[in-house]
């Protein structure tokens, strides 16, 4: 039977998006791949409905992606075998939150951001906060096991993933994972299937672990007359005693590209920068003290420091738009996300910039230099060095898994980097990943064309 016939016929009509103009929406998503048309997209607005969805494509045979809010940069929930979109943002109520064990359970669908401001009323703190927090749907957070800047001091989405309720091909629904923080019962296939990008189930219900809320934090902003120099402050600090919230690293390009929002103003002969946001820093003169001395040591041009709420704010305005910045303002751009030991992040960063420099690039770096994941981004205005881009990143990765490094610290692998898997995983553990999609999913059928 035709896809759109039998949908029609099993669900809601309204339910199911089939015209061309709709399905566009569907088709692409932050990653700059495709666009991939889908036969149709489905709404669903229940678990039931979930169960019913892949029990019909078991039977009928045609592919299902998973999709929250597209906010992803790997291509991760594109349908390139064509299918149907399962989108899921419209499950995204919160079913429970329970202070007395700090945990929130919630749909899939919830925007990241709206789950932190709900559960900061009582008290509670989410910190994972991804550059897309206002935008993005937390079942793709734990899909992609999206980090952010305060992975450096709180860790990434999985460490906040206590369970969940899932659906696999074929709808069987069940539930993995617990309530407690402690558990090691069986295999722990709710760490499995976080990061695993829709390939093996589909997340209904998530069980997600909270903390106390913090204490108002402060940022302090260095200026460095040139990245390395910036790079090098990045490992100073790393090497004290001192843990910030947040530890980002900015080269110069990509301060030049943000100049203006929300009147952020660097040097002009700025070349980097880091951003540390210190919890307690507003009410603690000893630690801002601690904290100068040590960026100093780098010998910066200038540092700015924000007490405030809202000037902490315009200053994560401006760093969390320079992707936006740094795509308005070229022809081409396309984004990486490495991530390297800390230790490495000079290496690295030189050795990015030579990359850009030989393809006549230039190139837009920063990210999150506490845990080593570094965003780089590779633009140009001209037609011909656009081709450069394909040599530009293998060069990239190349770089990044020589240092020890992995080709994605948040983003994912999705479409985008599959065929450079082999460059970090032998291939008895590339083996072992398709063994485990195919006992989850043996017809090829959810999300296909991801990861192997």
């Amino acid at each position: 039977m035709d896809i759109i016939e039998l949908l029609r016929r099993e669900f809601n009509p309204r339910q199911v998006i089939v015209d061309e103009t709709s399905l566009t929406a569907y088709a692409t998503d932050e990653s700059g791949e495709g666009p991939y048309y889908p036969r149709a997209a489905f709404l669903a607005q229940s678990p039931l409905e979930v169960e019913k969805l892949l029990r019909l494509a078991s039977m009928e045979g045609f592919a299902v992606t998973p999709r929250g809010l597209g906010t992803g940069k790997s291509g991760g929930a594109l349908p390139v075998c064509g299918g149907v979109v399962l989108a899921m943002d419209g499950m995204k109520r919160i079913l429970e939150i329970d202070e007395d064990s700090s945990l929130a359970i919630v749909e899939p669908g919830i925007i990241t951001q709206t789950l932190q401001q709900a559960v900061w009323e009582h008290r509670l703190f989410y910190p994972p906060d991804p550059a897309s927090l206002d935008t993005c749907s937390l079942g793709g957070n734990v899909a992609e096991n999206a980090g952010g800047p305060r992975a450096f001091r709180y860790g990434v989405t999985r460490e906040y993933v206590l369970g969940m309720e899932a659906v696999t091909m074929g709808g069987k629904r069940f539930n993995l994972g617990r309530k407690s923080i402690k558990g090691v019962s069986g295999y722990d296939l709710t760490g499995l299937l976080t990061g695993s990008e829709g390939t093996l189930a589909v997340f209904t219900k998530l069980i997600m672990r909270l903390i106390p809320r913090h204490r108002e934090p402060g940022i302090v902003l260095a200026f460095y007359a040139d990245l390395a120099s910036a790079a090098r402050a990045v490992t100073a600090l790393l090497s004290s005693s001192v843990h910030p919230m947040a530890l980002e690293l900015i080269d110069g390009y990509s301060l030049k590209n943000i100049t203006g929002i929300e009147g952020f103003a660097p040097p002009a002969e700025a070349g980097g920068a880091i951003l540390c946001e210190m919890e307690g820093l507003p009410d603690d003169d000893a630690l801002l003290e601690r904290l100068a001395d040590i960026l100093e040591g780098g010998d910066p041009l200038h540092i700015d420091v924000a007490m405030d709420p809202s000037a902490c704010r315009r200053l994560w305005t401006a760093r969390r738009n320079v992707s936006t910045r740094l795509k308005e303002n070229h022809r081409y751009k396309i984004s990486e996300d490495i991530a390297v030991p800390r230790a490495a992040i000079p290496a690295a960063v030189a050795q990015v910039q030579e990359i850009a420099r030989r393809h006549g690039l230039h190139m837009g770096c920063y990210g999150h230099a506490g845990d080593g994941n570094l965003h780089v981004n590779f633009v140009t205005d001209d037609d011909g060095a656009r081709k450069n881009f394909a040599m530009a990143v293998e060069e990239l990765f190349v770089t990044t898994i020589r240092l020890g490094g992995t080709l994605s610290g948040e983003h994912g692998i999705g479409i985008s980097k599959k065929r450079f898997m082999a460059l970090e995983h032998d291939p008895n553990s590339l083996d072992m990943m398709h063994a485990i999609k195919k006992a989850w999913d043996p017809q090829n059928l959810l999300n296909p064309g991801k990861i192997l």
